[in-house]
């Protein structure tokens, strides 16, 4: 489905789990060559293995340290197209309820972990080569309790126009996902108002995130993947 990616060599940050795992089980079966990087995958390579194939290469990587990433990166060699799908596990909470540390956790993991990544990334990434990020619903639709999110999906989106203008040949791009299975009861109740009528699947998600990986003429673009969540 993606023959543009066969033989590339993708580097999925956050990769051992949800959209991140998803993503490199659609890159390894498009005949990518796929490097999953987490704080846990190499404890997870059985998992991996079973849930992606046997050609994965793992390695430990923590977004938030840069001496970590530094030398995570080192042995790395040369890497065609970068995915940062690294989750910041914060819950839904009221501005006023939401701590500094906890908001400054989110930055730290999901913004700057990614603007961290990306700039000591680049002197191994090919110069036609490319970024997806993720950010989310919460950065253009109003939630209560998602302030904290939506600072940082809606910096997320603006961190890509920016680098697409000064990475450049390199294209940058971001998916924003809405709202994605399994969801509970109450969430799923809403997803029957979106136009699509459902939740998304995983799937969806990281297919439209190698879409991006695939288009050479696509860079600077939130790509919304919410089934017309933001419309209702």
């Amino acid at each position: 489905m993606y023959e543009l990616l066969q033989g590339k060599r993708i580097l999925v940050a956050g990769g051992s789990s949800g959209l991140g795992l998803e993503v490199a089980k659609l890159a390894d079966a498009s005949g990518a060559r796929v490097v999953i990087a987490s704080r846990t995958a190499p404890g997870r390579r059985e998992m991996l293995v079973r849930e992606v194939s046997e050609r994965i290469e793992l390695i430990s990587l923590d977004v938030t340290s840069a001496s970590d990433t530094r030398a995570a990166l080192r042995p790395l060699g040369s890497v065609d197209h970068l995915v940062f799908a690294v989750r910041a596990s914060l819950p839904a909470a009221p501005f006023l309820q939401t701590s500094f540390e906890d908001a400054r956790y989110a930055l730290d993991t999901k913004l700057l972990g990614a603007w961290q990544l990306i700039r000591l990334l680049q002197t191994q990434l090919a110069a036609d080569g490319s970024i997806v990020m993720v950010s989310g619903i919460a950065g253009e639709k109003v939630y209560a309790g998602a302030s904290t999110m939506a600072m940082v999906n809606g910096a997320t989106e603006a961190l890509c126009r920016a680098l697409a203008v000064e990475l450049a040949p390199i294209r940058v791009n971001v998916v924003s996902p809405g709202f994605v299975a399994p969801k509970g009861p109450e969430v799923t109740a809403l997803a029957r108002r979106f136009p699509s009528g459902r939740l998304a699947e995983p799937g969806e998600v990281a297919a439209a995130v190698l879409s991006l990986l695939s288009q050479s003429y696509i860079t600077g673009t939130t790509l919304v993947v919410d089934g017309g969540a933001r419309l209702v």
